[in-house]
């Protein structure tokens, strides 16, 4: 027996020379509780399938015994069943291939306990140019046993990996904001995962850099990959001008992480940067992208006065472009349109900004503009001067006159000017402001000679409207103080008509004055105590009188005390 075991192994031996390059091979030998499963590859062989034969052993001074056959060549799993009974046994295990002819190729003998993995790791990692996503690439791990890897960064990525790279869109990194780190870990056919230690991790490169756009000056700076240890041979750095196509522009040591690039104006320049393994020149780590626009300032980016208005005091309010490049607004200011002083700086500035000058009540004239400083400290914008408006008047009789000085900022010009009034008693207000009329001349004539005023002011206000915005300038108040003025119309009047004979006039006190009406002999016909209603032609007795002429005396009390004695005559026609 012992003879013709080793015949068999010297077959086996000689067979497995001549056909090693075509043998099958035990992948993996697992312990499922009492059972042990074993794993094989298929068998490749030039000439036709007969046979698998697996043998074993559970003791080195036992022979092999066959175990189990095969004529299928797809079916390269066996359960070995019992095969711990009453405990764990250290099984060795080889497998024959038979093939006609007598062609035959066998296994190595594996042993169940000393079946080992080796660790798969990765090569490199690497952020995609154009999609930036993070790309992890790893050797193929040759081993009969080796299945799949699982990819993690500090938790699960992803598992079941039978590739050897991986695109990570789904971890949740960007590989823009900071350093992004992974590591594997091989799993066998028996799905022992065979882990990972802190040095198999490797990071990619993360590339941030700034630009002065003063100086027109680029820093690049990144993080040094990690992963290879110190096997970095050099990094290139990548530029892309104006979105064509990336170049090499330099290369630096493995011990640098920043780089100082002169750029000329209006360029769109992008940069990445790659790490080469000393040892593997195809293991190449390329960081993500940044890019920047060189000497391109938006300094002038409608920086302008919206509007001066009066609000108490004089309001300045400022617009710009948010996009704009401004350090700070001067505002400068001048009471005679020749002298200009500085009055404000701005930093920090949100658009639109309003300014409120405390030291002017908008009672006079005063004008400003605007000059801007982009980050390099240079002037860059000036704005044209704007300015207040100013309402003046003069009390006519019967009729208000306003004037003003055109508003003149907006370069789209006037839509209107807004004309406001109020009526006021007693410094008390009657009817506060509300629209009486617009134009858009720089003068209005307020006519109060027929309006029934129980007042003793009337104030005034201007609004000016933009033609497009529809921003606004308010103007400051004047009020006009009521001075009486009165007359009576024509006399001759008809019951036909139902007109009835009073004065009219402003600022008449009512309640105080009154009308007396006689006939040519100088007798008395009525007493009229309430002028608003006036003369409504009837007699003592409220009979209408006759027709003839009339003698009026009135009495007019003005609300400011002042009294005025009128008399005239009246016709009554039929």
């Amino acid at each position: 027996m012992i003879k013709k075991i080793y015949i068999l192994l010297l077959v086996i031996f000689l067979t497995k020379i001549a056909h090693a390059q075509y043998g099958c091979g035990i992948r993996r030998i697992c312990r499922s509780g009492l059972n042990n499963e074993l794993y094989w590859n298929n068998s490749v062989f030039p000439k036709p399938f007969k046979e698998y034969q697996v043998y074993g052993r559970d003791k080195t001074s036992d022979p092999f015994t066959l175990l189990y056959t095969d004529t299928s060549i797809k079916n390269t799993y066996f359960l070995h069943l019992n095969a711990n009974v009453p405990s764990n046994k250290n099984w060795e295990y080889f497998i024959i291939c038979l093939y006609e002819l007598n062609g035959s190729c066998i296994t190595d003998t594996q042993n169940v306990a000393s079946f080992n993995l080796p660790k798969s790791k990765i090569a490199y990692v690497t952020v995609d140019i154009d999609s930036e996503f993070p790309v992890i690439v790893w050797e193929k791990n040759n081993y009969p046993s080796f299945w799949y890897v699982d990819l993690f960064n500090d938790n699960p990525i992803k598992t079941g990996i039978t590739d050897t790279f991986y695109i990570d869109k789904i971890s949740g990194g960007n590989p823009k904001g900071n350093s992004l780190k992974y590591v594997i870990a091989a799993v066998d056919s028996c799905t022992k995962r065979w882990d990972y230690l802190p040095e198999d991790f490797h990071y990619t490169i993360n590339l941030k850099g700034s630009i002065d756009t003063c100086k027109n000056i680029i820093n690049l700076n990144w993080t040094k990959y990690i992963g290879w240890s110190d096997s970095i041979k050099y990094y290139y750095i990548y530029k892309m001008l104006n979105k064509s196509n990336y170049y090499v522009i330099d290369s630096v040591s493995n011990s640098t992480t920043n780089y100082v690039i002169k750029t000329t104006t209006n360029e769109t320049v992008d940069y990445y940067v790659a790490a080469v393994n000393s040892k593997h020149l195809n293991y190449r780590s390329s960081s993500n992208n940044v890019s920047f626009v060189t000497g391109y300032r938006n300094s002038n980016q409608g920086l302008k006065i919206n509007y001066v208005t009066l609000d108490n005091n004089v309001n300045i309010n400022i617009g710009f472009n948010a996009n704009s490049d401004l350090l700070s607004i001067n505002i400068l200011k001048s009471t005679d349109a020749i002298n200009y002083s500085l009055f404000k700086t701005l930093n920090n500035i949100t658009s639109p900004i309003n300014i409120v000058d405390l030291t002017e009540l908008g009672n006079s004239r005063v004008f400003y503009y605007l000059v801007s400083k982009n980050s390099c400290g240079i002037y860059a914008d000036t704005t044209a001067v704007s300015t207040n408006i100013i309402l003046e008047n003069l009390q006519g009789t019967g009729e208000n006159k306003l004037w003003w000085n055109k508003y003149f900022t907006w370069n789209s010009g006037i839509e209107k000017y807004v004309i406001y009034r109020e009526t006021r008693l007693n410094d008390v207000v009657i009817n506060p402001f509300y629209q009486k009329g617009y134009t858009i001349d720089s003068n209005f004539i307020d006519n109060v000679i027929n309006e029934n005023l129980s007042i003793e002011k009337l104030c005034y206000r201007l609004i000016a409207v933009e033609n497009i915005t529809g921003f606004t300038s308010a103007s400051n108040s004047v009020c006009i103080v009521g001075g009486l003025a009165v007359y009576f119309p024509n006399g001759v009047v008809s019951p036909a008509n139902s007109s009835n004979f009073k004065p009219v006039g402003v600022f008449i006190d009512y309640s105080k004055s009154k009308m007396n009406i006689y006939n040519r002999w100088g007798l008395l016909v009525k007493e009229i105590s309430d002028l608003k209603i006036g003369w409504d032609l009837t007699d003592l007795n409220n009979n209408f009188a006759e027709t003839e002429t009339y003698v009026y005396e009135a009495n007019i009390i003005g609300l400011d005390g002042k009294e005025v004695n009128k008399k005239g005559t009246v016709t009554i026609i039929r």
